[in-house]
């Protein structure tokens, strides 16, 4: 006698001593008659997100943020306008000058 076998029909086999099998059954085993159309909604999720899920880790953006930190170069920023005219009157005091208004200080 020959057995038929329906290619659409899958046994699952969960191992108590792996846990996320055992997790995965225990959550199963709440749902009851509902355990098919969970696993058939998973499935096509899975599908449908392959191509749009990214192909990179958080931990992998960190790293390229990282890098790209170590090895860009770090610039100080353009002296404003007022900033440039200032450093131009400090340098055109007379020291002389600076010290005799320092002394009034004593």
């Amino acid at each position: 006698m020959r057995v038929v076998r329906n290619e659409y029909r899958i046994n699952v086999r969960f191992r108590p001593d792996h846990p996320d099998e055992k997790e995965a059954a225990d959550y199963l085993s709440t749902l009851g008659k509902s355990r098919n159309q969970f696993i058939v909604d998973a499935v096509i999720n899975q599908i449908r997100n392959q191509d749009h899920s990214p192909s990179f880790s958080l931990s992998d953006i960190r790293k390229v943020v990282r890098e790209e930190f170590q090895t860009a170069a770090i610039t100080l920023p353009i002296a404003t306008e007022n900033e440039a005219e200032l450093s131009n009157d400090i340098s055109e005091l007379d020291p002389k000058a600076v010290l005799d208004s320092l002394s009034m200080f004593d």
